[in-house]
């Protein structure tokens, strides 16, 4: 899976892009050199790479699957016929440009509903009956396709010009895509990106972080609807009438393709992969039009005069680059640059280690220091409401119970955490530990009993909601989102403290800037605290499995939480920094003033910090109190050893 570039284009990138895009197919076509076929060709390319950034919205960021998108693009086509055809309504291109994408986008949100639910496969299967039951009902209905004679489409005016020509149809095509571009490289820098990214990553981490999960689905859905409908305007006044046979199910095939071969999550290779696939068909059809390759294959027996027709082969190709592309690199061509990318930088950093450790060997890449590097000590971000102060426990759990089938994975279990203090929640493995941090922080809903955070019932409120007033956890596995880098780790678990419309990151205005600033400064902090300065671009996957435990725990007090809910910190960390953990677990509560909930099974690490001490056995609670006295309780020593042989 390629890593999304977390760069957002300039406005004055933006307008000098946008001026070349437009200027250069005018002037080439002044000069002769851009005649109506070529152009034709290159708006093929420009429409199929809109479509394809529309899939990857879905795809490359959100990681939700959808094999019937190219039914959007048809939707947008037949919008925009319906508002701009002079016997409809007659509209100008501008508004159809704008109220067709709206209409598309408003679609894909109705699409996105299965995906609350749906996952994967079946949700693959819920995107293809979309796109059979448009292709077969909704574009053959005779109010909106008029017919099989299709629905006209006339080319754009601007004023009282026409854009008539090849050329300067090409050139606002090439104008849009720059504008779809500058979009995209905004949303991948703002929160709504990487809102998604960790939804593709982990969805429970994501709700960790403050993440509203079912709303920023639907958002992808719906941003992809906006994209594919553009697309579609561009395809329909490209080619003049649209009908139900302009936009078959292999379309939405070979847009899965484009994305997969051009690398997903990928601006640069969807939209290379986009213009040789865009352009191949036209390209395969008039080489078999010419006349000396026409009258070879008239010539051909009848089987291969047959197998040199145009239709199909581009899918045929394309689905040949598609099995080379999964063997080589699974993250298309984009993968393959960055692997090479990343080697290089890799070699440079075994380098650098060599020479700053001359009694080590250049090939040792982890770099784990043999200290745990400081924590962050940040203070609470302004961006948050205000919290309840309660002279209470920080965390109160109530008789929580959860059964799975038959199994009773929960049963009754009540725990309190006091301010200020840390508190293991120990047991064998199956006892229940992580089902309990589960219930605790919304991911599961309890059949019966109560969480009570600062005093105020929690129970009924989702994951995202409760991160916000003041839960941060880490997981069993690595809770982040290993694709991107350390630095944009640290951004998307302040997901909550960022304040401003998704409507403004996606341009870049009003106070998103402002704000990703303040959020720069503080994963920078953050970055600073940890030693971590050299990894801040460094994506989380080439970490080794400590220095990914220690940025999850920096990820969780990034936004200075009330409650610090720790599952098996130790796991994946070189002993050096396991002995050192304790310190800084200490130094959490005593210097940094947290509260913290601790799963571990390190038990001269649980007894040298906690505070208080939970038991789970087989769901329940076995005992509770200070460590030395609960550790020696005969029942917690049979639960860990077993009973004494006789």
């Amino acid at each position: 899976m390629t890593a999304v570039g977390m760069t957002p284009t300039t406005w004055p990138r933006f307008a000098t892009a946008l001026a070349i895009a437009v200027v250069v197919p005018l002037v080439l076509g002044g000069l002769g050199i851009l005649n109506d076929y070529r152009s034709g060709l290159l708006a093929i390319g420009a429409i199929t790479a809109v479509a394809g950034l529309a899939l990857n919205v879905l795809l490359g960021y959100a990681g939700q699957l959808s094999l019937g998108h190219y039914a959007l693009v048809g939707f947008g086509a037949f919008m925009a016929a319906k508002f701009t055809d002079p016997v409809e309504l007659g509209l100008p291109f501008a508004v159809g440009a704008v109220l067709a994408p709206l209409c598309t986008g408003a679609l894909g949100f109705v699409v996105g509903l299965p995906a609350l639910r749906l996952k994967g496969l079946y949700l693959a299967v819920v995107t293809i009956g979309f796109h059979f039951a448009m292709d077969q009902g909704f574009f053959q209905s005779a109010p909106l396709s008029k017919g099989s004679g299709g629905t006209p489409l006339p080319r754009p005016w601007i004023g009282t010009f026409e854009l008539s020509s090849g050329a300067h149809y090409l050139a606002l095509l090439c104008g849009i895509v720059v504008i779809v571009w500058w979009v995209d490289s905004n949303l991948t820098a703002s929160k709504l990106g990487r809102a998604f990214q960790g939804i593709r990553a982990d969805e429970d981490v994501a709700a960790s972080f403050g993440i509203d999960v079912a709303r920023y689905k639907l958002t992808a859905f719906t941003l992809s609807g906006v994209y594919a409908g553009l697309a579609g305007v561009m395809l329909g006044h490209q080619i003049g009438v649209v009908n139900f046979q302009t936009f078959p199910f292999e379309k939405s095939l070979l847009l899965v393709i484009v994305v997969v071969v051009g690398g997903v999550g990928s601006r640069v290779g969807i939209v290379t992969a986009a213009a040789f696939f865009g352009v191949l068909p036209v390209l395969f059809e008039s080489l078999v039009n010419t006349s000396v390759v026409s009258s070879l294959i008239e010539d051909l027996p009848g089987p291969l005069s047959n197998a040199a027709d145009p239709q199909g082969w581009d899918l045929i190709l394309g689905a040949a680059l598609l099995l080379f592309t999964v063997a080589r690199n699974p993250g298309g061509l984009a993968e393959g640059v960055r692997h090479a990318r990343e080697d290089r930088e890799q070699r440079q950093l075994k380098r650098s280690i060599a020479a700053r450790r001359d009694e080590e060997t250049a090939g040792d890449a982890d770099d784990e220091s043999p200290e745990m590097p400081a924590l962050p000590d940040l203070p609470r971000p302004s961006g948050l409401p205000e919290r309840r102060h309660t002279t209470g426990p920080v965390l109160e759990v109530r008789d929580l119970s959860i059964s799975f089938g038959g199994l009773r994975a929960v049963d009754n279990a009540s725990l309190s955490v006091p301010p200020n203090r840390i508190v293991g929640l120990i047991g064998p493995n199956g006892a229940g530990k992580t089902t309990v941090f589960n219930l605790v922080t919304g991911v599961l809903v309890p059949d019966h009993g109560s969480v009570h955070l600062l005093g105020e019932d929690v129970t009924g409120l989702a994951a995202h909601v409760r991160a916000r007033r003041g839960l941060g956890r880490t997981f069993q596995n690595i809770g982040l989102a290993r694709d991107i880098s350390v630095r944009e780790n640290l951004l998307l678990a302040q997901h909550q403290v960022a304040s401003y419309a998704d409507g403004w990151g996606l341009i870049g205005l009003g106070p998103a800037p402002a704000v990703e600033s303040e959020l720069g400064t503080r994963a920078d902090e953050a970055l600073g605290a940890l030693g971590f300065e050299r990894f801040a671009d460094t994506p989380v996957r080439n970490l080794s499995g400590g220095q990914q435990r220690i940025v999850e725990i920096a990820a969780a007090l990034v936004t200075a939480p009330e409650l610090v809910m720790l599952d098996e910190p130790s796991a994946g960390m070189a002993p050096a920094l396991v002995e050192n953990l304790a310190e800084r677990l200490s130094d959490l509560r005593d210097d940094l003033g947290r509260t913290v909930l601790l799963i571990e099974h390190n038990i001269p690490l649980v007894m040298d910090v906690c505070d208080e001490l939970y038991v789970m056995d087989a769901g329940a609670v076995l005992a509770h109190g200070t460590p030395a006295d609960v550790i020696s309780e005969p029942a917690v020593v049979t639960a860990y050893l077993g009973e004494p042989a006789l």
